[in-house]
């Protein structure tokens, strides 16, 4: 395949040269004196041939292993590309569950959250209602203690006043002959203990 391009390529640099010898050697015969001779000009497409020639025959290999080269070297950047490409995407798809993972997971936290916050807040509101019921039992008992103070102490300073009463209205309605008798019923009764 290689071989036939070089051969087409040789042919078309002949055809061209060729024709541009027949036009040189019609410009030849017009004046005589040119240096554009036939066996000049053709001398010239010899030697023009055979660089072609020496270049294709030298620069062949190199050429051919050097596009050889470079074609798999694209060849081998487009597959790193794709697998590149293909690890990139992968990630993204990974990271995108990862993503949608995390918003469930964050949902599921919330709903977790309020139903711990309204738990915590049922406790609380328990805990304050039970504190408050003690709190007023324990100053009704507070109360009922200083209203049975109140009512001894009230008790106890009307007896006393009705004993100080008693006293000086004994003290003011007793007479001498009242004490005697008293004293005396006092004797007989213990006397008669005896």
């Amino acid at each position: 395949m290689k071989r036939v391009k070089i051969t087409s390529l040789v042919v078309v640099l002949l055809l061209v040269l060729g024709a541009s010898l027949v036009f040189a050697a019609e410009a030849g015969h017009e004046g005589e004196g040119s240096p554009w001779n036939t066996w000049m000009l053709l001398w010239r497409v010899i030697n023009t041939v055979a660089l072609i020639v020496l270049l294709v025959y030298f620069l062949k290999k190199p050429l051919v292993t050097f596009f050889a080269e470079r074609k798999e070297q694209i060849s081998k950047d487009l597959d790193d590309a794709r697998e590149q490409r293909e690890r990139a995407e992968r990630l993204l798809k990974d990271y995108e569950a990862k993503i949608a993972g995390m918003e469930q997971e964050l949902a599921k936290m919330r709903a977790e959250l309020a139903k711990a916050s309204e738990a915590e807040s049922k406790k609380l509101l328990e805990a304050a209602d039970a504190m408050s019921v003690k709190m007023v039992d324990a100053a009704r008992l507070a109360a009922e203690q200083e209203v049975r103070k109140a009512k001894a102490a009230l008790k106890n300073e009307a007896v006393d006043l009705a004993v100080e009463l008693a006293e000086a209205l004994i003290r003011e309605k007793i007479t001498d002959q009242d004490r005697r008798r008293i004293v005396e019923d006092y004797l007989d009764k213990v006397g008669g203990m005896k």
